[in-house]
């Protein structure tokens, strides 16, 4: 019997499978399913359109932090959340990081409250993750088996964990367009690795296969393409004699090297200053890509005869 303390909002937003597992209804563009053997909850990111961080998908991100910490907060032991794994259904896509259509229009029309609404809220997104929503012994995994870039690599680094299957490939492309990553990149990867990788992963504007993320110390497990599911459940239970264990150095090491939220709020007011006064240069890039980005997921047609270069080779 689960407990009647859970406030009434979030009970009707889960539904009890057949199978056992518990689907929580957040909205079309995400889903959360926990399946209480392996105590894993599945994050799953579909957005409509461009796989991009935009207003509304931050927003669903945010609410089903608070929904997943209400839930779990007052579960019992059988049926407590040990690992929090956020996915893409999106294939080959992780997510492409920056809703670059919003920021062209906020930049076109100076408008530096909707950039800092929108940049604070993506940041209470990536903290909320990084502090494993505010529940105790929870192990969170970032799970790509697509392509991280910006704000999408952004959002798997503030992970405990990150896996990525070997096509993989992640970057920043910010610099390339005369911006920097603003919504965390310097603050987690520091937490990770050298200065000297620091600046190569985040000032190059390249994009790094996950072998050479592996390398760096920048993720944490490669495996082959179509192998990410069972690299999750492998690794739960490798661990299940010894999650204590690893939960209690997890909580050391967010003490030991801390991102703290005023730290990443004041980056963002950095970020929104360098946004909102992008050259023409920058903006005809990031508009560049942009149409690169509605082409590749169908969203505008080509003219005949048109060349298009991939979005990898404009993003670096």
């Amino acid at each position: 019997m689960r407990s009647n303390v859970r406030h009434a909002a979030v009970l009707r937003q889960f539904t009890e499978n057949a199978d056992g597992s518990i689907q929580f209804d957040i909205s079309g563009e995400l889903s959360c399913r926990f399946e209480p053997e392996p105590q894993i909850l599945w994050s799953r990111m579909t957005p409509v359109g461009i796989p991009c961080f935009t207003p509304g998908l931050l927003r669903d991100m945010e609410r089903a932090s608070q929904v997943v910490e209400s839930y779990f907060s007052a579960s019992v032991a059988d049926d407590s959340l040990g690992y929090l794994v956020l996915t893409s259904g999106v294939p080959r896509v992780f997510n492409l990081g920056g809703d670059f259509g919003g920021f062209l229009q906020h930049i076109a029309t100076q408008d530096r409250t909707a950039l800092s609404d929108y940049a604070r809220t993506a940041i209470n997104v990536i903290y909320r993750n990084y502090v494993c929503h505010n529940l105790r012994g929870v192990t969170t995994v970032a799970l790509l088996e697509g392509d991280a870039l910006g704000g999408g690599f952004e959002c798997a680094l503030s992970c405990d964990v990150v896996i990525a299957e070997r096509h993989v490939k992640c970057g920043f492309p910010e610099v390339l367009f005369d911006m920097f990553p603003g919504m965390g990149a310097l603050s987690f990867l520091s937490r990770r690795c050298s200065r000297a990788v620091v600046q190569e992963v985040t000032r190059s504007g390249r994009q790094f296969t996950a072998d050479e993320l592996l390398a760096m110390g920048v993720i944490d497990l490669v495996v082959d393409t179509g192998g990410g599911a069972d690299a999750v459940r492998n690794l739960v239970q490798r661990r299940r004699g010894q999650r204590h264990g690893h939960q209690a150095m997890n909580a050391v090491d967010r003490m030991l090297r801390p991102v703290t939220l005023q730290e990443l709020y004041d980056v963002v007011a950095l970020w929104v200053s360098a946004a909102i006064s992008l050259p023409i240069r920058g903006q005809d890039w990031m508009r560049r890509v942009h149409s690169q980005q509605l082409r590749a997921f169908g969203l505008v047609s080509d003219p005949p005869g048109a060349v298009v270069r991939p979005i990898s080779a404009a993003s670096g």
